[in-house]
């Protein structure tokens, strides 16, 4: 058996927790495996510049993402300032500088923008590089780095089906979903939430900034006054609003005795393995957590992506019977809302609904961890 140093992993990719967890979830199972492994981080300043030193990994942070893609004053202005520095290819010799102290074994790139400087240092640098992609449809970096990268590990099936014209022979791996719902240690959700044991828990997800149709529609369905004299005390309710609840959100609410309200906590996988009902989108990272908890959910998935990668995203749970699907905006969403909440969070079909998870690979960060440490095409 050979003897290697200590594993060393550059990451890279963010702009959203969709970019973020998964990776976090591969460091996890890393750590448990070789806790002398070594990681760094290359990403822009959003969610991870927040999160990733949380989780004890320092990192270069560059301002530069694809925040803006409608023509506006204030993306005029926002690129004016950022553009600048790409021109110079400052991100790119920031990369390679990052490459050049830390001298990683791999990067492993979970996308977004923010990962092609990384990854194209890389590919300048000569270092081994591998793709993570969970989305129904392939991101553009993905895509776009695909035909060298030393591995693909794809969520499912169909995504790698999608990127196989591109890719390098042997490179695609279907991992499964690599997500963690236990980010913050083993911590009592109930009690830290005070809610009570026995009591069905339904977590609703309004986004991280606020998705003002799911708030409105979980508002309008459940405090629609007979469904609330029926169930306001036989369910929790944990509701993230992405926002402070106005008034009329705590009125309307005043009667749910175990009704609880969040601006935002990127802790809120932690529910998912103790609640009954997923309400919310379906972006990549939350259908992997999905998974790894075997939670029902109702999506509704983000209706204004010109790809619709949610409502794909959200097809792979629904076609195992462990997903339903409601349509932004279509008429009946908050009767339909109310029936599924009782058939769901209150009524037998849960747990048919979990029993879908079945068919849906979970322990993809465990899969994909193991792979890395396996060295794929070659070491240093």
């Amino acid at each position: 058996m050979l003897d290697y140093p200590p594993m060393r992993v550059m990451l890279t990719g963010g702009g959203t927790g969709g970019h973020v967890f998964p990776l976090l979830a591969v460091v996890k199972k890393l750590r448990e495996a070789e806790p002398e492994c070594s990681f760094r981080w290359f990403g822009s300043t959003r969610i991870e510049a927040e999160l990733v030193p949380e989780f004890g990994i320092e990192g270069t942070f560059v301002s530069f993402t694809f925040s803006y893609r409608r023509l506006s004053m204030r993306a005029l202005a926002y690129y004016l300032r950022t553009l600048p520095a790409w021109v110079f290819g400052i991100p790119v010799w920031l990369a390679l500088r990052d490459l050049k102290r830390f001298a990683p074994d791999i990067v492993l790139s979970s996308g977004g923008y923010v990962s092609a400087p990384m990854l194209l240092a890389a590919r300048i640098a000569r270092v081994p590089y591998a793709l993570l992609e969970i989305n129904a449809v392939p991101g553009r970096a993905t895509v776009f780095f695909a035909p060298h990268a030393r591995r693909i590990y794809c969520a499912t099936e169909r995504i790698a089906a999608q990127l196989q014209r591109r890719a390098a022979p042997g490179s695609l791996v279907v991992s499964g979903y690599p997500a963690d719902t236990q980010r913050g240690g083993d911590v009592n959700v109930r009690e830290h939430w005070d809610l009570p044991e026995g009591v069905p828990l339904v977590v609703v997800v309004g986004g991280s900034t606020g998705a003002e149709a799911i708030n409105d529609l979980v508002k309008d369905a459940l405090t629609e006054p007979q469904f609330a004299s029926r169930t306001c005390r036989q369910l929790a309710i944990v509701h993230q609003l992405g926002r402070e609840p106005s008034e009329a959100e705590k009125a309307a609410f005043s009667g749910w005795e175990h009704y609880r309200t969040v601006v935002f906590d990127p802790m809120m996988a932690q529910l998912y393995p103790q609640a009954a009902l997923y309400i919310g989108r379906a972006g990549a990272a939350t259908v992997a957590e999905l998974v790894a908890a075997r939670l029902p959910a109702v999506f509704i998935p983000y209706p204004h992506h010109a790809d619709r990668q949610q409502y794909l995203n959200a097809e792979a749970l629904a076609e195992a019977g462990a997903a339903e699907v409601l349509e932004e905006g279509a008429p009946g969403n908050a009767v339909r809302l109310r029936e599924l909440v009782e058939e769901i969070a209150l009524g037998g079909r849960g747990d048919t609904m979990r029993a879908g998870f079945g068919a849906l690979q979970r322990d993809g960060a465990q899969l994909i961890a193991n792979d890395i440490l396996a060295r794929p095409g070659g070491q240093r």
